[in-house]
């Protein structure tokens, strides 16, 4: 069975020679046939063969991980979204598809979930390529590629390696820059096109309503590329109407399921005050400290930016194609940036947004290089030379290649709290977690007991934590979990107990006194198991 330790130098050696082997290919491409293929192929290898240590490591990298397989089991068995599940910032169409690994028979776990984030990612990058060949041409997308793909290939950085609910956006804002391209280059993608143009983009604020601003940019941009149609307020009213269709079949579902108002308030209002945590003068100057959070992050930056000083030297004539697109590539940019840091919380898997608006940049660049063709390998040496270097360093160092250490047992490890806990109840049981430990769930497999499998917005004050609170304590009422967790003092931000736990909350307190009785404590978890009677 595969397993990789710290320092699995040989993996790592062959990851970066099949890089360098991709880079060759632009030394040869005039005499290899299908080379657009070869290297798209190549590309997808690459990125399986480097995510190996993640997809093996079957255990949580980011809390967000834990969360979403809890939303996910729980609705393969409650299925009505808002009312068995609320994902506060994740949409339904992000949790919804988290079903299909199980649906494929690989259940619920972290190496599913993340399989499912490998296809996300080769997806996006595919589309992008074939993005980045309809607005400027086929070495320019060849080239273009590279920086996203060894990105990708080679992070360890956890913020880019588990499955992000920034992953399917990040597809379906791709597969929507792809349906633009073919507006911006034959001025027309046929009604039936341009319709589901109009249906990914309205799927998107579904799937993660922070992209909103991106998908406003290239919702945008597409008007503007059809304005030289000549059926042009047809196509922008097919383009109006696929984007209305997703957002109102939602609306009018969850008005037959009764949950409408807690679309508003949950998913809507919720949303708007977890969005307001600075403005865009605080944001911009936080960037820098932003990006060097994550120095992967910053090789990737690092990457455009020789190839942007490569193109500084070179004069090209073709302004006009530069310049049809230079403004929405910035605007794409400056969006993807805003909905990175409008938050005010510096969670590096934000940057994931920036990712393709920032290669759409340096797509610009390379077009701009390519006028000289000779340069074309020299660009691709460049642009790989980043990350060859942090590898060799890490080498000669002996500074640990790979964090993501397994061994030879792959199934999901199971903390002694969750052994406590299936003492006493099954997987089929309801489970409630206070405070924020949704690892729980997916070590018991057991489904949620509330919408939200954490307790963080009914704890700290904000405009809406008392309609929170009282959600939470109507679905105690109504659901009846088997067992309830007190996991305030081991648990992520919530470790305060004179204020954070149960006890610290009267009505819940009383409810958790009079059903539960309490039947341990590990791990500074306290765990209780609902009274037989009822």
């Amino acid at each position: 069975m595969i397993s990789f330790d710290d320092f699995p130098v040989v993996y790592f050696a062959l990851g970066y020679a099949l890089a360098v082997g991709v880079v060759l290919l632009f030394f040869l491409r005039k005499n290899i046939p299908f080379f657009s293929t070869l290297l798209l192929v190549l590309g997808a290898v690459l990125v399986v063969f480097m995510r190996l240590p993640i997809l093996l490591f079957n255990q949580e990298i980011n809390p967000d991980e834990s969360q979403i397989i809890a939303h996910a089991l729980t609705l393969s068995q409650y299925p009505t979204y808002w009312e068995s599940v609320d994902g506060t910032t994740i949409g339904p169409i992000n949790n919804y598809m988290l079903l299909l690994p199980a649906f494929l028979g690989l259940g619920f776990d972290y190496t599913a979930i993340r399989l499912l984030g490998l296809v996300w990612i080769i997806g996006s990058l595919w589309f992008f390529y074939q993005s980045v060949k309809n607005f400027f041409d086929a070495p320019t997308a060849q080239l273009s590629l590279l920086p996203p793909l060894f990105f990708l290939a080679f992070t360890q950085d956890p913020d880019f390696v588990h499955y992000s609910s920034e992953q399917l956006p990040l597809f379906l804002l791709n597969v929507a820059l792809w349906s633009v391209s073919k507006i911006n280059v034959a001025r027309s993608n046929g009604f039936a096109g341009i319709f589901l143009l109009g249906v990914v983009l309205g799927l998107n604020p579904f799937a993660k309503i922070q992209v909103v601003p991106q998908v406003a940019v290239i919702g945008l941009w597409a008007v503007v590329s059809l304005y030289q149609h000549k059926y042009f307020l047809k196509s922008v009213l097919a383009l109006v109407v696929g984007g209305l269709a997703v957002p109102i079949f939602i609306v009018a579902l969850a008005g037959v399921f009764g949950v409408l108002d807690d679309l508003w308030d949950y998913y809507v209002l919720g949303n708007l005050i977890y969005a307001g945590g600075s403005s865009l003068v605080d944001a911009i100057f936080r960037l820098p400290s932003f990006f060097a959070k994550s120095t992967d992050f910053l090789l990737y930056l690092g990457s455009l930016g020789l190839l942007s000083v490569l193109s500084f030297f070179q004069k090209d004539k073709r302004l006009s194609t530069l310049n049809q697109i230079g403004g929405f590539v910035l605007l794409w940019l400056v969006a993807a940036l805003y909905a990175a840091t409008k938050t005010g919380n510096d969670f590096v898997h934000y940057l994931n947004l920036c990712i393709y608006p920032l290669a759409l940049l340096g797509a610009l660049f390379i077009y701009k290089s390519q006028k000289n063709g000779s340069l074309v390998p020299v660009a691709a040496l460049v642009l790989v030379m980043p990350f060859l270097v942090s590898f060799g360093l890490k080498a000669i160092l002996h500074r640990p290649l790979n964090a993501y250490v397994s061994g030879n047992d792959h199934r999901v490890p199971v903390s002694d709290v969750s052994k406590l806990i299936l003492k006493y109840a099954q997987p089929t049981d309801r489970l409630v977690v206070w405070g924020w430990m949704c690892r729980y769930h997916v070590e018991t497999q057991m489904p949620q007991g509330t919408a939200e499998n954490h307790s963080e917005r009914s704890i700290y004050p904000h405009p809406l934590r008392q309609k929170y609170y009282q959600r939470y304590l109507d679905d105690l009422k109504k659901n009846h979990p088997k067992v309830f967790v007190d996991a305030v003092g081991n648990s992520l931000w919530l470790n305060d107990r004179s204020t954070q736990a149960h006890e610290a909350f009267a009505e819940l307190n009383d409810f958790i006194t009079k059903n539960y009785r309490f039947v341990g404590e590990v791990e500074s978890t306290r765990v209780y198991l609902r009274n037989t009677e009822q």
